[in-house]
């Protein structure tokens, strides 16, 4: 799910922009998305069976602190938790993921970035994911809107949502719901180590039908650790 939120970091029938018009987004995204390595978050999961909600765990995702304890489990269904509990979690949280290949730019298909509209202060556009790239997703049921402040020139406003709930996991999992809204508090900031981002992000997956639950908030820039995707 982590790949899911960075990644996720509206609109037929629009005029498609010209590529000289996608400098701006190209610049402003490519800033934002080498930032990767450099958000803390609150994550928030509730874990459901068939006779309700079964577990709440509020998490805590730091990427300056070394692999061992970048992830920290905050409570467990409102408590804290019991020293059986964190050591099994921390296990299976804390572990280390090879650092990936290409650049997470490759993502989005800038080339058919459309704008939705344009002020004097700001334009929106809507960014496409790359259906070249090996999804484990459909890409066209994934609506992504950036807002670009032309003054720095800076972020104000990523908007991104599903259309429909699709499968994922070999069919294992089933994406029921996601929506996120990241608003700059302003003015928007041109480096993003000095931006203020609010906002939430929220997903809900269907896992073996059992319902999941996920939400992202208290977005915070730091400095990533030496060893952040070894």
């Amino acid at each position: 799910m982590l790949r899911f939120f960075f990644v996720f970091l509206l609109v037929c029938n629009l005029p498609v922009v010209r590529g000289e018009d996608t400098a701006l987004l190209r610049e402003v995204a490519n800033n934002w998305l080498d930032q990767q390595d450099h958000w803390a978050f609150t994550q928030l999961v509730r874990e459901y069976d068939g006779k309700g909600l079964k577990q709440e765990r509020k998490e805590r995702y730091d990427p300056s602190k070394a692999s061992a304890s970048r992830w920290r489990l905050i409570s467990i269904d409102g408590r804290r938790p019991a020293p059986t509990e964190w050591a099994d979690w921390t296990r299976r949280k804390n572990k280390r993921h090879r650092r990936a290949t290409a650049s997470l730019a490759n993502n989005f298909d800038f080339a058919n970035a459309r704008i939705i509209d344009e002020t004097a202060r700001t334009v929106r556009y809507e960014l496409p994911l790359r259906s070249s790239v090996e999804w484990l997703f459909p890409v066209n049921k994934v609506e992504l809107v950036v807002t670009i402040n032309k003054t720095g020139p800076a972020l104000e406003q990523v908007r991104a949502r599903i259309n429909e709930p699709f499968r994922v996991a070999m069919g294992l999992a089933r994406v029921l719901d996601f929506d996120l809204d990241l608003q700059m508090l302003p003015p928007p900031a041109a480096d993003p180590a000095n931006a203020r981002p609010t906002g939430q992000a929220s997903a809900v997956v269907s896992r073996h039908g059992d319902r999941v639950e996920y939400f992202w908030s208290d977005f915070t820039h730091v400095t990533p650790h030496p060893d952040v995707g070894d």
